[in-house]
């Protein structure tokens, strides 16, 4: 009869255990929120959230002993193959999955009314939990990472995330675009605005005494809305021609009624180290849609616009205003593309898995080429770089334009 009872007491501590882990490992937050506050008791949903993680391995760790205590009960009492296989049996449809399927359906209303229970064992657990949490700090320390902490969470989360979208993705739940488009707001956190800016080399200006005529060409063939206006230089900005104000004052433009400087409009200046999720937020809050970068000197080193942050999350927008432009990765043949000098390393590795470095000297496939150069190469220069061989199609006095790189299986790969 005692045997019996100890076996029932060590099967059914080992189900309620399993069904408070796989409870904690699998609730959904706004699930427990909505039930908390049926019960009129949000209190409990504070507690269980700021202890969940701790709660959580000092559950794992009773159903550990609970199932230790059950194999060698199994042991002792049955020791032929025929009786440990049936315990075995048990163990997995009592101890994993029956409580983990009704874990996914009734997990949070289960946390919530035996939290009491769960935050016991928890405190009763508290001098293995800092043993544990210590050799976890150590290990951490041991393998140069960062230490599990409040620096951690955020990358720990991001990670998690990503994990659950890929998951998605595969099973059908989430679209590939969608997919795509999360991923990028959530690598954008960490970007700043030289990420998606237009340099100044590619910026397109206009002088200030540029005759009004020239002006309204000059503002129809670049294809832009806004346009910077400059005196000497673009290091000396005026302001921002808007064409839809250049439309609106044409007629007093031309009639000498107002200057053109009076119809600019100021910029919004930021440094480069800007992030691009702070500049998106100052820029819907001051209603604009440029912003000009400025390096440390106050130098201006590029331009950004709400375009350049929205493509950067969602692809290439183009509207029926844009000309058509040539690709900026094309693939010739298998093993060949050819890109334009401004085409961002990290897009190439993901595209075609290249693994060429990222340094934060440059972020363009014509940077790392003239870093790995020393200088402006000529046109049809050739270079190689592990298993690749870059040779320069264009390029003018200043930088590079477009490149061709092929994958070359004879050249030898560095490990």
């Amino acid at each position: 009869m005692v045997p019996s009872i100890i076996l029932i007491s060590l099967s059914s501590g080992l189900f309620l255990f399993s069904l408070a882990y796989h409870s904690l490992r699998e609730f959904s937050r706004s699930r427990l929120e909505s039930i908390c506050k049926q019960h009129d008791n949000e209190t409990r949903l504070g507690k269980i959230l700021k202890h969940d993680e701790e709660a959580t391995v000092a559950i794992e760790l009773a159903q550990l002993l609970l199932i230790l205590s059950y194999g060698l009960r199994a042991y002792v009492e049955s020791p032929d193959p025929i009786g440990l296989f049936l315990n075995g049996c048990f163990l997995v449809l009592f101890g994993y999955l029956l409580p983990r399927t009704i874990a996914r359906v009734f997990g949070e209303g289960f946390i919530f009314h035996t939290w009491p229970l769960i935050n016991g064992v928890r405190w009763l657990l508290t001098p293995i939990l800092m043993v544990v949490e210590a050799g976890d700090t150590l290990l951490h320390r041991m393998a140069g990472r960062a230490e599990p902490g409040a620096e951690g969470v955020p990358a720990h989360i991001s990670e998690e995330i990503r994990t659950v979208i890929d998951e998605g993705e595969r099973e059908g739940v989430i679209e590939s675009s969608a997919g795509r488009i999360i991923q990028r707001l959530m690598e954008i956190q960490h970007d700043d605005v030289t990420a998606v800016m237009t340099p100044r080399t590619d910026m397109v200006c206009i002088q200030v005494d540029t005759p009004l005529d020239e002006v309204r060409e000059q503002l129809f063939d670049a294809g832009h809305s806004r346009v910077p206006v400059y005196r000497e230089s673009p290091d000396d900005l005026v302001g921002i021609l808007y064409a839809k104000d250049l439309l609106q004052q044409m007629g007093k433009l031309e009639s000498g009624e107002v200057d053109f400087p009076s119809v600019l409009r100021d910029p919004l200046y930021v440094p480069e180290s800007t992030g691009i999720e702070s500049l998106l937020e100052r820029m819907r809050g001051e209603h604009v849609h440029m912003a000009i970068v400025l390096d440390e000197y106050g130098g201006v080193v590029g331009l950004v616009t709400m375009e350049d942050i929205l493509e950067e999350i969602v692809g290439d927008i183009e509207d029926e205003f844009d000309k058509e432009h040539e690709e900026e990765i094309r693939q010739i043949v298998p093993g060949t593309v050819e890109v334009d000098a401004r085409v961002h390393i990290d897009d190439l590795n993901e595209q075609f898995e290249f693994e060429l470095p990222e340094d934060e000297d440059y972020e363009t496939i014509g940077g790392f080429v003239f870093t790995q150069m020393g200088k402006i190469p000529d046109r049809n220069e050739t270079f190689t770089w592990q298993n690749l061989r870059f040779t320069v199609l264009d390029v003018d006095k200043r930088k590079l334009l477009k490149l061709r790189i092929e994958v070359d299986e004879s050249l030898p790969v560095s490990a």
